[in-house]
């Protein structure tokens, strides 16, 4: 019995309301940080196609897989749409590590292309060059090539080759006829899930590889089955900081009448204002009363930032950062990758601040970068979890620019397994240090 993971299990279903675990904190950092500086942290919830144009943050390096979804169930032979910036001089598409042949765009960057493989997960990766040959950007996503006329099931989340850590949030997506999904982690049950659900589980063991497979029943035969392979690490605890309480004060100071709108094709940097430091601009706004997502939580910390400096009689150095170094945690705020984080990257890069994995941990004034299944990412300060009435965790309250507000303001939105409904695989949240707990880097 040493290696049996039970603990406890929950499940439940959440809906397809408008749109988190966490994808490897240790591996994300791994990430080149010479990626291009593409804004896809905040890609606009109402179409997860539309592309970054703000500012210094061109689209025009950007490559992007459009279809199919992270996660999604295709049948071969299928096909990828994909989306070429100008500036990219050449790209390459791999379905398992094999090329795929026959690329082009057409004048707005747009194209596509047949794939067929064999049944089973494949990982799809587009990279882009400039014409050095320096890398630009990435693109990769999962996915799961079955037999459309029979049977299937899929597990959505977390992917495969994925660190966590608990509990594990897993999603599955089933065709019609399979009424159940049970999970299971080296041979033991995790519990039982409607399709379109999530089961939360959390291991005692942790710091291993664990092999997942989800078997789909149909009248209480198994007639599909999926697997991955992932590995669940121990979670640190977070110190409390007094910084969350200071973004929550200014927070308060904005309005939510609509006076600053969402938008992501603003000509600036999403703030509503220009944030200066060492006397000189590092965020510009853009024209008008508009705003974008990571632009807004940048702008706050950074106030925040100024107000600290100047209540505790700081040298107006954040951390002894320079103009050029302010700059470059901007873009990493902005998130360089995909799928990946943003603020937690720039505070562990420049020993601000730290992820917060357990969630447990989360405390309101926490920003938060988390990404949908349909591949928009939102930036956001978190305020509370949404619970079910078995006190499982569903959703989160946040305070950040969207449409749906029109503009600055609180909103909602749920875990789930598919379409708009955040991802719980690619959820990051993080904590600001108070100055005294800086380290030098």
């Amino acid at each position: 019995m040493q290696n049996q993971p039970l603990r406890s299990a929950r499940s439940f279903r959440v809906g397809y309301s408008s749109n988190i675990m966490k994808r490897s904190v240790v591996s994300q950092y791994l990430v080149p940080l010479a990626l291009c500086l593409n804004l896809l942290g905040c890609t606009p919830e109402a179409d997860p196609k539309t592309p970054s144009t703000a500012g210094a943050f061109d689209p025009r390096a950007t490559v992007r897989i459009d279809a199919p979804a992270n996660g999604a169930t295709v049948e071969p032979p299928f096909v990828v749409e994909y989306t070429i910036g100008p500036d990219v001089d050449h790209y390459a598409l791999t379905v398992s590590g094999a090329p795929i042949e026959g690329l082009s765009v057409d004048a707005r960057g747009e194209g596509s292309v047949e794939v067929d493989v064999g049944y089973g997960r494949h990982r799809v990766l587009l990279e882009g060059w400039d014409d050095d040959g320096d890398a630009l950007n990435r693109h990769q996503l999962d996915i799961n090539a079955a037999d459309l006329t029979g049977p299937w099931v899929t597990i959505t989340t977390p992917v495969t080759g994925a660190v966590v850590t608990n509990p594990v949030r897993f999603g599955v997506e089933a065709s019609d006829g399979i009424d159940s999904v049970e999970i299971l982690a080296d041979g033991w049950s995790l519990g039982v899930v409607e399709p379109a659900g999530l089961l939360t589980y959390e291991f005692e063991g942790t710091g291993y590889e664990r092999s997942i497979v989800a078997h789909g029943f149909s009248d209480g035969s198994i007639v599909a089955s999926d697997s991955i392979q992932i590995a669940v690490e121990a979670d640190e605890a977070v110190d409390s900081s007094d910084w969350n309480a200071v973004m929550l004060d200014l927070i308060e100071t904005y309005p939510d009448d609509g006076s600053f709108t969402y938008d992501w094709t603003d000509a600036g940097h999403g703030t509503t204002m220009d944030i200066y430091y060492d006397g000189e601009v590092v965020a510009e706004a853009g024209p008008g009363a508009t705003c974008f997502c990571c632009g807004l939580t940048f702008e706050v910390y950074m106030r925040s930032f100024a107000q600290l400096d100047e209540e505790l009689g700081g040298d107006g150095l954040l951390n002894g950062m320079s103009v050029g170094d302010v700059l470059d945690f901007r873009r990493d705020w902005f998130v360089r990758d995909l799928w990946g984080d943003g603020p937690g990257v720039g505070f562990v890069h420049y020993g601000l601040g730290e992820p917060v994995t357990d969630w447990s941990d989360m405390r309101a004034g926490d920003p938060v970068q988390f990404w949908r299944f349909s591949g928009s990412g939102h930036s956001v300060i978190f305020i509370d979890w949404v619970t079910d009435a078995d006190d499982v965790i569903v959703g989160l309250d946040y305070w950040s620019t969207q449409r749906s507000t029109d503009g600055i303001g609180f909103s909602r939105e749920y875990f789930g397994t598919g379409g708009s409904d955040m991802d719980p695989a690619y959820f990051y949240a993080s904590r600001a240090w108070m100055p005294s707990d800086w380290i030098a880097w």
